[in-house]
Order: C-alpha cells, then sequence, then structure tokens
C-alpha cells in the first residue's frame, strides 16, 4: 500500500471514528431530550458552539439547565426551554407589553422560543451595561448557550443556600445592581428573590431573566416594587436592617410608588 492510500486509510478510519463518537453521543443526548431538542444539540456540537453536554446543574417548572464545554475547553451553561409544559400559558404579560417582540405568535412553540430570544436579548443588554449575569452565547429555538457561573463543574450556589458573612454588603450590591439594571439598562428583572440570584466570589450575580421587561412596559412599574418587596423581605430575614419599599422604589425610580403600583397582585 502506498504512503497515498494510507493517508486515505487513516482518513477514512478517523471519519468513521468520529461517526461512532456522534451515534454515542446522540444516543446520550436523546436519553434525554426530545427528538427536535437532540438535534439542535447536535447543530450547536456541528457548529462548533458545544463540544460536550454533561449533568443537569439545576431544573425548574419551565426549564433545565445543563453544564457543558465549549471547543475552547470553556465551561458552558446550556439550558433547554421544556416544550411540552404549561408554565408558559401564565408569561404572556410579560411578552404582551414588549415592543421588542410585537406581532409574536401565541402558540406553545413560538411562544417559547420567543421566550429563550428574549432571555438572550436581556442578558445581552445586561452585560452591556455591566450587570453581573451570565454572558449570552446564542440561542437556536428552545436551546440557550451561556456562560456556567461556577468553576470546574461546580456550579455557584443560590443566595438562598449561601450563609452570608456580610449580608449588609450583599444587599446593597443587589440594591445598587437593581438601581444600574433600571438607570443604564432601562430594564426591570421582574421575578427577583433569593431564588434567581447566584452567589459566586463573594458578588450576586442575577439569573432567569426572560421575563425581564423594559421601562415602557404597562407592568414595569409594580414589578419593580415586587422585586423590591422580595429582597427586602429575604434580607430583612438575614438581619439587615432595610430601607422602606417606598425608599428603594424612589431611589430607583426618583418618584414614590402610587397605591396602584403597590396594590397589584400578580
Amino acid at each position: 500500500m502506498s504512503n497515498k492510500d494510507m493517508d486515505k486509510f487513516d482518513e477514512r478510519i478517523d471519519k468513521e471514528r468520529i461517526r461512532d463518537k456522534d451515534r454515542d453521543t446522540l444516543k446520550v443526548i436523546e436519553s434525554v431530550f426530545d427528538f427536535q431538542t437532540s438535534m439542535l444539540i447536535v447543530k450547536l456540537m456541528n457548529n462548533g458552539v458545544i463540544k460536550d453536554i454533561g449533568f443537569c446543574v439545576s431544573t425548574g417548572k419551565e426549564a433545565n439547565v445543563y453544564h457543558g464545554y465549549g471547543y475552547k475547553n470553556e465551561e458552558l451553561a446550556i439550558k433547554i426551554y421544556r416544550t411540552t409544559t404549561a408554565e408558559f400559558k401564565k408569561n404572556w404579560m410579560y411578552v404582551e407589553g414588549d415592543p421588542r417582540f410585537k406581532g409574536y405568535k401565541k402558540g406553545t412553540y413560538s411562544f417559547i422560543y420567543t421566550w429563550a430570544r428574549k432571555e438572550l436579548k436581556n442578558l445581552k443588554r445586561m452585560e452591556k451595561v455591566n450587570i453581573r449575569a451570565p454572558s449570552p452565547i446564542i440561542v437556536t429555538k428552545n436551546v440557550l448557550v451561556m456562560e456556567f457561573i461556577g468553576k470546574n463543574q461546580e456550579a455557584a450556589p443560590l443566595l438562598k443556600d449561601v450563609k452570608l458573612k456580610k449580608a449588609n454588603k450583599t444587599y446593597s450590591d443587589v440594591i445598587d445592581m437593581m438601581f444600574r439594571l433600571y438607570q443604564d439598562g432601562r430594564l426591570i428583572h421582574a421575578d427577583l428573590s433569593e431564588y434567581n440570584i447566584l452567589f459566586y466570589k463573594k458578588n450576586p450575580v442575577f439569573i432567569d431573566v426572560s421575563q425581564s421587561v423594559l421601562l415602557d412596559h404597562p407592568y414595569a412599574p409594580a414589578f419593580l416594587y415586587r422585586d423590591i418587596s422580595n429582597i427586602n423581605r429575604y434580607f430583612a430575614s438575614q438581619g439587615v436592617e432595610t430601607d422602606t419599599n417606598d425608599e428603594i422604589y424612589e431611589q430607583i425610580t426618583g418618584t414614590l410608588p402610587s397605591p396602584k403600583v403597590k396594590s397589584i397582585e400578580f
């Protein structure tokens, strides 16, 4: 066999190995995800975004987050929104008043794809104004790839699971992030609590921002007041002497909340 033939033979063997690896990877993926989502993961692998996908980091009513690696061995968080959940039906109000998504379709699949794109856009806006949140990479239908908050496969804990040594400082940091998100990012988290904040390298990190809304959303003031109430409730339980909800609302917006804003319940 000539050297040229040997090279062709080696090349063919390498291709077969790659196919075998792809088949093995596909079997693992299909055991966890539906067929369409599995194909999206494989596509992201073929496009050089995801090198490997591993364990489940967290589970939720709307989505699961998985740990993965990119082709530069960077750690990734891969968020898979469920396409069979009824949880999204109550989320229409977060999209309906958002000018970025005028004319969105209300069908289940279309809405979930919009919901995933909304999280990507909100993360990009946060990154632009230096709010600590996962850096977004790409979204494809119901699959969002972003920065993994943690190190060596160990995810950063939720704020609710941390024994804060400097609770007063963390409280100030969270309020400052809310202020800068409002003033610089023109955005409100709209579901902020100790369940949607990670604690990494002694700093709070905002997560789960699909529902975050622009300031001109009709419910934006009420969402902000609810965020403030949640944060004050949690930090008061940690022994922090908090400002009142009205005082923080005024610090962030420059105006006092109206009785209507304070009375709306979701």
